[in-house]
């Protein structure tokens, strides 16, 4: 029940998605990130800010420039946490591939594949979920 998981802090994640905005309680740090060398780091809450997370689809869109944010939320805190997050997603039936200057930023190699958008988030989804 990775939801509930999620909720109470635990699996870490990749954003299926396009880009996310989230808005953190300014007093409590939960949300982490994993940086380049895989150590986890506090994405610790500056007032008045977002925290974006880069999706799956904008990494494809940026040809491997922007990676996926994989993140996770300790809550350590006796405080409630509350998290408002905004997903900007894209057409379910919108082809999602490595845009053509990203492509040539990259020496002209394609570092990642197209997908649809709809079926990429659909199949990713249903991992998060237990089957009883």
């Amino acid at each position: 029940m990775r939801g509930i998981a999620l909720a109470l802090g635990g699996t870490p994640d990749e954003f299926e998605g396009l880009l996310s905005l989230i808005n953190q309680d300014d007093d409590i740090t939960a949300l982490e990130v994993r940086n380049l060398s895989g150590e986890w780091i506090p994405a610790t809450p500056i007032p008045g800010t977002f925290v974006c997370n880069i999706g799956d689809m904008l990494k494809i869109w940026s040809n491997g420039l922007y990676e996926a944010t994989l993140h996770r939320v300790i809550n350590n805190s006796p405080k409630y946490r509350v998290s408002v997050g905004y997903f900007y997603e894209g057409n379910l039936d919108a082809v999602v591939e490595p845009l053509e200057v990203c492509v040539k930023k990259r020496g002209g190699n394609r570092m990642n594949e197209g997908a649809v958008y709809g079926e990429h988030f659909i199949n990713k989804v249903k991992t998060n979920y237990v089957t009883m």
